[in-house]
C-alpha cells in the first residue's frame, strides 16, 4: 500500500467521523462511571478504537479522548506531569489495540478472551504506575516519599487492574466482534 493512499484512508471524512465517535464515547463512559472508584472503560475504548481503526487512529482517539476526560473533568482535571502520563497510557492502550489483531482472530474464542484478559491487566497496570508516579514527581517528592505513594496505591491499583481485565475479557469480545463487522 502505497503511502499517499495510506494518508489519504487517514484523512478520510469517514475515518475522522469514527475517531472522534470513539473519542466521544470514551469520554462519556469515564463520565459515566465516575461515581464508582477504580472501574472504568476508558481503557475498553481506546483498545477498541485501536482495535477498529489501526494503531494511527486508536493512538489519537487514547490520546485525545483522554485529554477531554481528564484534563477538562468537571470534579477536577489533570495538569502538567499527570495529564501527560494519563495520555501517554491511554494512546499506548489504543496502539496495542491497533496490533492486536494479528494475535486474535476470533475475539470470542477462550484462547483470545485469555489474551484480552492479561492485555487489560498490563495496559491497566501501566496506567497506574504511570500515573501514581507523575504525581509525586511533579510535586516534587524524595525517593522515599515516591515509593510511599506507590506503595500506598497498590490496593486502588489492584481493583482497577482486576476490573479492567475482566471488562477486556467478558465486555470486549462481543462488542469488538460487532464493531470489526461494521468497519
Amino acid at each position: 500500500m502505497s503511502i499517499e493512499r495510506i494518508l489519504t484512508k487517514k484523512s478520510s471524512p469517514l475515518f475522522l467521523t469514527r475517531m472522534a465517535a470513539f473519542i466521544a464515547v470514551a469520554v462519556v463512559l469515564g463520565y459515566l462511571l465516575t461515581p464508582v472508584p477504580n472501574v472504568e472503560l476508558v481503557t475498553a475504548t481506546c483498545f477498541a478504537a485501536g482495535v477498529c481503526l489501526g494503531a494511527t487512529g486508536g493512538v489519537v482517539v487514547g490520546a485525545m479522548g483522554e485529554f477531554l476526560f481528564a484534563g477538562l473533568h468537571p470534579m477536577g482535571s489533570s495538569v502538567g506531569i499527570l495529564l501527560l502520563a494519563q495520555m501517554l497510557a491511554m494512546a499506548l492502550a489504543g496502539f496495542v489495540g491497533g496490533n492486536i489483531s494479528s494475535l486474535v482472530k476470533d475475539f470470542r474464542s477462550f484462547a483470545s478472551r485469555r489474551i484480552l484478559f492479561v492485555v487489560g491487566a498490563f495496559l491497566t497496570l501501566l496506567f497506574d504506575f504511570l500515573t501514581n508516579l507523575a504525581y509525586p514527581l511533579q510535586a516534587g517528592f524524595s525517593l522515599s516519599q515516591t515509593i510511599a505513594v506507590l506503595v500506598a496505591g497498590i490496593g486502588f491499583a489492584a481493583i482497577h487492574i482486576a476490573s479492567n481485565a475482566l471488562v477486556f475479557a467478558l465486555v470486549l469480545p462481543p462488542v469488538l466482534t460487532r464493531l470489526k463487522k461494521m468497519t
